[in-house]
């Protein structure tokens, strides 16, 4: 009986090895589908209006490049179970969709001063999707531990960029209803930085990682 009790779970674990990776590559293939979808009308829509411009041409490379991503990923090793948790993740990854279609409302100076903050924040977005590679993920789940780059120097370099590109869209879209989003979505994401890291750090080499690198989103700050 002991020696039973003891091999349940590693066959257990073997089978969900074995029937994970066909079914993660499924969901893969249905979010590429559905994300590709969006992104190509969106470029479409924008290219027919007459609107693209480098703003829009970094947009447009940054969600191609998070496309191909989605479907070449590496299986995750561990997903957090919380439904909670991971309700955050999924707000905080679809967050910036609300701000969309909203009026601009700021003079000119601050429309130029939103671009150049927007274009800012998708350089860093698409360096840091590149720095992560195939370890991009949008639930919390551990797939490898990324300490290179951007990440060297804050744990969450992707969610500081998606924090500051929602800056710049403020910054030319002020109103009480995208500063209230802008608040949410600034919440989620450090509350999914906070879970993701709690989740993590039952890896051993990210509790490592933890101790060398300090700051989660601005290097000497936060």
């Amino acid at each position: 009986m002991p020696s039973g009790e003891k091999r349940e779970p590693v066959v257990a674990q073997e089978l969900e090895a074995q029937l994970a990776h066909p079914l993660q590559l499924a969901f893969n293939v249905f979010l590429f589908a559905i994300f590709g979808a969006v992104a190509a009308h969106e470029t479409y829509v924008v290219w027919r209006e007459g609107r693209l411009d480098f703003v829009e041409v970094s947009f447009a490379v940054q969600n191609a490049i998070m496309v191909a991503l989605v479907l070449l990923r590496r299986p995750h090793r561990a997903v957090e179970r919380d439904p909670f948790r991971q309700a955050i993740a999924i707000a905080a990854f679809l967050s910036g969709a609300l701000f969309m279609g909203e009026p601009a409302t700021s003079s000119e100076g601050a429309r130029l001063a939103s671009k150049i903050v927007v274009l800012a924040s998708n350089v860093l977005g698409l360096l840091t999707l590149l720095n992560l590679g195939r370890s991009f993920g949008i639930l919390i789940a551990l797939r490898k531990v990324e300490t290179r780059f951007l990440y060297s120097v804050v744990r969450h370099p992707m969610y500081g960029t998606d924090i500051l590109l929602r800056i710049g869209f403020l910054v030319s879209h002020l109103s009480l209803f995208t500063a209230a989003l802008f608040v949410l979505s600034t919440g989620c994401y450090v509350l999914r930085a906070i879970s993701e890291e709690r989740f993590l750090s039952n890896d051993p080499a990210y509790r490592e990682y933890m101790q060398r690198v300090r700051w989660r989103f601005i290097p000497g700050l936060c």
